[in-house]
């Protein structure tokens, strides 16, 4: 516990390096960002514990760039409280589908949805409710836990969680919860931007297993996109604020892969494989295989 308590001090240290990196920084960052042309529009989701207002910026970035951003307006994310799975995500379609609904028939066009940590949770979730009504999912340091993977989240949070919901992320979520992630829903794009340093969900649990992004169709490809970032300064990082942009503006029926090597000028592109380290293999499906074999 006390591990993992430093882990997340490192972790909040991080993300005020990052947010520091974003002030400063940000007149080079508007320069390369892609724009979004001022009809698409995006719904932001907080994580667990964090209010709204943790996603302001990400939120100001995003209109900024010709996005039209809206919060998800259910307040601070406590989690389902102690509530079933079904009923928090029944209440979600409710309160945050009626949200979306509006803003798709605002736009004549579907919603992409980002969502932070637990966020990212929801957002995929509500995808497979309302596909029609929602064109992307990107998730930020989101877990996509495989039920024979043997990580596990930072240990303060993962007690916290418990004391607020009276249930552990297994018992809360189930197949529908934490578990759930599929080569065909939501049927729709979904990118899960992680972090080899994250200090509160373990990197392993943020990344989509290989074989479900092979499995995936083209019209709802599934990627993995590592950047260095802190859990908690994930929506205020500069390069994962570029690589949100990026994968907002990619077209959904011809996807291709991130590339952050066209915003760098010859100069700065040494560092992008510091920004954006190479890809961990995980999850390949006879690497799930054995992960069953050794638990049965």
């Amino acid at each position: 516990m006390l591990n993992d308590l430093l882990r997340l001090q490192i972790d909040l240290l991080g993300a005020r390096a990052e947010l520091g990196a974003a002030l400063t920084g940000s007149w080079l960052l508007n320069k390369v960002v892609p724009n979004g042309g001022g009809n698409r529009p995006v719904v932001t989701i907080p994580g667990f514990l964090a209010s709204e207002t943790t996603l302001l910026r990400l939120g100001r970035f995003l209109n900024q760039h010709g996005f039209e951003s809206h919060s998800w307006g259910m307040g601070r994310n406590l989690g389902p409280q102690g509530k079933s799975w079904d009923v928090m995500l029944d209440r979600m379609e409710h309160e945050v589908g009626g949200r979306i609904r509006e803003l798709a028939d605002k736009h004549s066009a579907p919603v992409a949805l980002i969502g932070q940590s637990l966020g990212g949770v929801y957002a995929r979730e509500l995808a497979a409710i309302m596909p029609d009504e929602i064109d992307r999912v990107i998730m930020l340091g989101s877990p996509t836990l495989h039920p024979y993977l043997t990580t596990y989240h930072n240990r303060v949070i993962a007690t916290l969680g418990y004391w607020v919901n009276r249930q552990s992320h297994a018992e809360l979520a189930g197949r529908r919860g934490l578990l759930h992630m599929d080569a065909d829903s939501p049927p729709l794009p979904c990118v899960s931007i992680h972090s080899p340093c994250d200090g509160v969900v373990d990197e392993e649990s943020s990344v989509i297993p290989r074989y479900i992004i092979e499995a995936a169709s083209p019209e709802a490809p599934r990627e993995n996109l590592r950047v260095f970032s802190s859990h908690i300064g994930m929506s205020v990082n500069p390069w994962v604020l570029l690589a949100i942009a990026d994968r907002l503006v990619q077209d959904k029926d011809d996807w291709q892969q991130f590339d952050p090597y066209r915003y760098f000028t010859d100069t700065l592109k040494p560092l992008v494989p510091l920004l954006y380290p190479a890809e961990k293999t995980v999850g390949t499906q006879s690497d799930i295989s054995k992960l069953a074999e050794a638990q049965s």
